[in-house]
């Protein structure tokens, strides 16, 4: 899925939320709607057969627009940036970061601070305080996201590097037994014939001289 169309995606609860709780009427069914946004992202978790008790939505999934429409319905239907649940914002932020690209993240977040302003009935410093938090653990949470994946690479190519240093160390015991158990015994047989000079001994040395080649071949195409 392209950026662009995720990231509309992602606006889409953010718009329908401020919509809900701008609506008298429906905003007494702030409470029903929450839980059908937290059943529908259980039932869309369970469709894309990820663990129930994963935190993070599967990338690109429907996952975080049920998530992001439960959230925000919750922390805005019980008080905003005053309500107790607001913490749950930062919890929201975490999941965007961590399950979206960089530019889904800070719009998604940018428009999560608008909805919030919004909703504020009287303005207050604290108010405006409390929104502008979201910012600041955007920022952290973005720097930590770096730091995990610089950290995840390093790790990749740690562990590439390992696999192929084992590889040679294989190759380099199979090239090892394969002179000292196959080549050099039959190189000393060849020494042994080449004392004589008969048809008989021509031809053993011959038959020799192929299967050291055989041999060598299938040690050449293996470490391959």
């Amino acid at each position: 899925m392209s950026t662009i169309k995720h990231t509309l995606l992602l606006l889409m609860p953010v718009l329908l939320a401020y919509i809900w709780l701008s609506s008298p009427s429906l905003r007494i069914y702030s409470l029903q709607a929450f839980s059908v946004a937290c059943l529908g992202y259980f039932v869309v978790k369970k469709f894309n057969k990820a663990e129930l008790w994963h935190i993070l939505p599967k990338n690109f999934s429907l996952e975080l627009m049920f998530i992001t429409f439960a959230i925000l319905l919750l922390v805005g239907s019980t008080g905003n940036a005053n309500s107790v649940f607001y913490p749950f914002t930062y919890i929201h932020l975490f999941i965007l970061v961590m399950s979206c690209r960089e530019k889904t993240a800070v719009i998604v977040a940018m428009s999560t601070m608008l909805f919030h302003y919004a909703l504020e009935t009287t303005i207050t410093s604290t108010g405006i305080a409390t929104i502008l938090t979201i910012p600041m653990m955007l920022l952290f949470f973005l720097f930590a996201k770096k730091q995990y994946d610089d950290a995840k690479n390093s790790h990749t190519i740690i562990d590439k590097e390992e696999i192929e240093i084992n590889c040679l160390s294989t190759q380099e015991r199979s090239l090892e037994n394969f002179i000292y158990t196959f080549l050099k015994p039959k190189l000393e047989i060849l020494e042994e014939i080449a004392v004589k000079d008969t048809d008989e001994s021509r031809e053993t040395t011959k038959n020799q001289i192929s299967l050291i080649i055989n041999e060598s071949d299938k040690i050449l195409e293996k470490n391959k």
